[in-house]
């Protein structure tokens, strides 16, 4: 459902009527209906190992949030912590395409995610069908 916007301009700001602010509450309220359970698993990786859970990800359905732990930039030796977010009827499938470039998914303890998580990167893993790849350094959303 497309949400319509009537956009008035007072001091340079777009100012919302009633009715659009009902219609979004009730989008939402749709898409949190929606949510997925979802599981996550945390492992450490260098750059080289990133690059392919990035090529995996293009080709399987799981959504990663990826932090810098060790080093500068993208290159081979910087050490990144990755939490690999998957549907749990996907994780046979999540496990052995990754282990299949080497990462070791398996040996990391599976977590399942709150519905009511706080944590807004949980929350649009769980709403956005697509998998995401979110760089928690520069706390964007890329689809």
């Amino acid at each position: 459902m497309a949400v319509a916007v009537r956009k008035v301009v007072v001091d340079g700001f777009f100012t919302p009527c009633i009715e659009d602010d009902m219609e979004w509450v009730e989008t939402l309220q749709e898409l949190q209906g929606r949510r997925r359970a979802r599981t996550n698993r945390s492992i450490e990786v260098h750059g080289r190992e990133l690059r392919k859970v990035q090529d995996v990800q293009e080709k399987v359905d799981f959504s990663v949030t990826c932090t810098v732990i060790d080093g500068r930039g993208v290159s081979r030796d910087t050490r990144y912590r990755l939490l690999i977010y998957y549907e749990p009827r996907e994780e046979l499938k999540v496990l052995s395409a990754l282990g299949a470039v080497g990462v070791n998914l398996k040996a990391c303890e599976p977590k399942a995610v709150e519905l009511e998580s706080p944590i807004q990167e949980e929350q649009d893993i769980m709403l956005i069908p697509q998998p995401l790849f979110i760089d928690m350094e520069e706390s964007t959303t890329l689809a």
